[in-house]
């Protein structure tokens, strides 16, 4: 498979929290499942659907986190306005998770025994150092590339560093950006350009660095 290969031709593809978490941020979780191949498929460290609602935050998935990050400041009157309605738009999308996870349309993944070992390592900063990150890799990144490589899957992330490791470590993985993804969409007419450009301005303003455009 090659980075410029479509998720529709890279077979299965697994994402990890940022990709999700600014898809489903923007109210547009239904094109990424759709541009996925039908589900999103995500490692348990960035959405566990089986976890207690009632979880300590330091053992909770990432996106239950975010969750519970828009659920506060949604409410709170001490950050400025253009945040917290931010997140108040975002608390609609995050509070459907759970829903999207009991119809299928996200696929919690487990780690296998050696995926377990792989994700050890990449979470370690020395073991990483070697492709250039100067810290570990996050827990959904780092699971999320134990998966792919064990198992033949594309990379879908907008993480630099994972994305460094990931290439180090499997050149031919399919990997996929935001902005590659809503390329993907224009591609094969699930959107226009224009569209494609509207999603992705919401994506920066909700918090997105990206120093690219879509043209």
């Amino acid at each position: 498979m090659s980075e410029s290969a479509s998720p529709a031709d890279a077979g299965l593809i697994v994402a990890d929290t940022v990709v999700v978490n600014y898809f489903v941020a923007v109210g547009e979780f239904e094109l990424l499942r759709r541009l996925l191949g039908g589900c999103v498929q995500v490692p348990r460290a960035v959405f566990d659907p089986d976890e207690p609602e009632d979880i300590a935050d330091e053992a909770a998935s990432e996106l239950r986190r975010g969750l519970r990050l828009h659920q506060f400041r949604a409410k709170d009157r001490g950050i400025g306005k253009e945040l917290r309605e931010r997140s108040a738009r975002a608390l609609l999308h995050f509070e459907r998770l759970a829903d999207h996870a009991s119809r299928g349309e996200i696929v919690a993944l487990q780690l296998s025994l050696d995926e377990m070992r792989i994700y050890a390592r990449l979470r370690d900063a020395q073991h990483v150092a070697q492709y250039g990150p100067v810290t570990g890799l996050g827990h959904g990144e780092a699971a999320a590339i134990a998966i792919a490589l064990t198992r033949g899957f594309g990379f879908a992330s907008d993480d630099q560093d994972a994305i460094k490791v990931a290439r180090a470590l499997a050149p031919g993985m399919a990997i996929r950006r935001i902005r590659g993804l809503l390329m993907d969409a224009v591609a094969i007419g699930l959107i226009d350009i224009g569209r494609a450009k509207a999603i992705h301005s919401a994506i920066v303003r909700a918090g997105f660095w990206d120093s690219g455009t879509i043209k």
